[in-house]
């Protein structure tokens, strides 16, 4: 508790030097003051470390070790799906020269711009595409709820029939991607879009030939050109984390039976 008293002092004076512009004298008066007091309380705590005041030390160090493993290897993940993208005119190739059967795809990534790497794992394992490819990421702003017509984002990309979509949430939305409701919201949001007739009734066979949601399960590895340190947050940490924690896909409520998960390795 003491390390909060210290750290909204120190921060309250910044605020008071760059936001309200204070005066320089009144800022150093009012951290002077407060943190004197707060000094006292902390030179008593230390004085008990080694009577038992090493428990709360230790608490805080377990749970910053987790959540520094999880943000590093979350950021690992970014990095590697950045660099490793397909190029447009690999994912134009790659699909164009796969049949195509009716129906949706709907591919749930992070990414916002780009096509992940994921893409070109499941296209190399699958004979067949999807007349109607989407790929969808959601996005939860900083608003209590958002309007229906502000829900989706919509963009056509090449080849014909294959979209990005981002779904927008408050934080006191119901994050719900079960039923055929969801995806008729989606095909709707397409068909304003849409350039001709000929696309529409596209869209409307493949809503009809039902849909299948598409998510990754990956797994990072970490190689001995980086030190032990790294390989073992990535190597251990993170993938018990992984393994162990819901994944931000299991809140959205998707029908298991409409489900398909494809694993991948991230060789980092």
């Amino acid at each position: 508790m003491i390390f909060v008293m210290l750290f909204t002092t120190n921060l309250m004076t910044v605020v008071m030097l760059i936001i309200w512009e204070s005066n320089i004298a009144l800022a150093s008066l009012f951290f002077v003051f407060f943190f004197s007091i707060e000094g006292i309380y902390m030179t008593s705590l230390m004085n008990k470390i080694l009577q038992g005041g090493w428990v709360p030390f230790a608490i805080t160090a377990f749970f910053l070790i987790i959540t520094l493993s999880w943000t590093y290897g979350r950021s690992k993940k970014g990095e590697y799906e950045l660099a490793n993208v397909m190029e447009r005119e690999e994912f134009i190739k790659t699909v164009t020269t796969r049949s195509r059967v009716p129906g949706v795809c709907i591919f749930c990534t992070d990414m916002m711009n780009g096509i992940p790497p994921i893409v070109r794992h499941y296209v190399q394992h699958v004979a067949s595409l999807r007349e109607l490819m989407v790929f969808v990421t959601i996005r939860v702003l900083p608003v209590r709820t958002v309007l229906p017509e502000e829900r989706f984002i919509i963009d056509k990309l090449e080849p014909v029939g294959v979209y990005r979509c981002i779904v927008q949430y408050g934080y006191m939305d119901n994050h719900n991607m079960e039923g055929d409701d969801y995806v008729a919201s989606v095909i709707a949001s397409l068909k304003e879009i849409a350039e001709n007739d000929d696309e529409i009734l596209v869209l409307d066979s493949a809503l009809i030939n039902g849909s299948t949601f598409v998510l990754g399960r990956t797994i990072i590895k970490m190689g001995t050109r980086h030190n032990c340190l790294k390989r073992f947050f990535i190597n251990n940490l993170y993938r018990f984390l992984q393994k162990n924690f819901r994944s931000n896909m299991s809140s959205l409520k998707i029908n298991p039976g409409k489900t398909l998960q494809v694993g991948m390795l991230y060789e980092i």
